[in-house]
């Protein structure tokens, strides 16, 4: 049974809101949000993770993609090989500049938040990589990305 996980695309002045997680091998950026529980409405456990995540309220947009990710199909993963998450994707906002961004209850190893210029996505260790150039050009055109690391 896949793994179902809720996250926010938050651009604001060219930069995009991104979570920082570090390995063995440095640092990894992925959108904030995370796993739905059971008898949770996506808005519920996008405003649940986004608080635990970002420490503020977002509000929840449109979905502008889906993506698969199948851990077997990845040698690089460091998943179990039966790991199987699709991730929702949704529009959000974040206008204040009174509210310091910090973690409520952040997931582990997650080492922080950072604002990431668009034009650079791609030079970081962002993931899926398949989605890099929709969100640096804010184009959703295509709902579904398909399965990507």
């Amino acid at each position: 049974m896949p793994r179902v996980s809720v996250r926010a695309v938050v651009i604001e002045n060219d930069k995009i809101l991104l979570i920082r997680y570090k390995d063995s091998e440095g640092y990894w950026y992925v959108l904030p949000g995370g796993g739905i529980e059971d008898g949770e409405s996506l808005e519920e456990a996008f405003a649940r993770e986004t608080y635990e995540e970002c420490g503020v309220s977002l509000p929840f947009g449109d979905i502008v993609y889906v993506r698969d990710f199948i851990s077997k199909n990845h040698a690089q993963s460091n998943k179990p090989q039966d790991f199987h998450q699709i991730d929702i994707n949704v529009l959000s906002s974040y206008l204040s500049d009174d509210v310091t961004l910090k973690p409520t209850l952040p997931d582990e190893n997650q080492e922080g938040l950072i604002w990431q210029e668009l034009r650079d996505l791609d030079k970081i260790r962002f993931y899926p990589r398949n989605a890099i150039y929709s969100l640096m050009n804010q184009d959703w055109e295509k709902v579904y990305i398909g399965e990507s690391l």
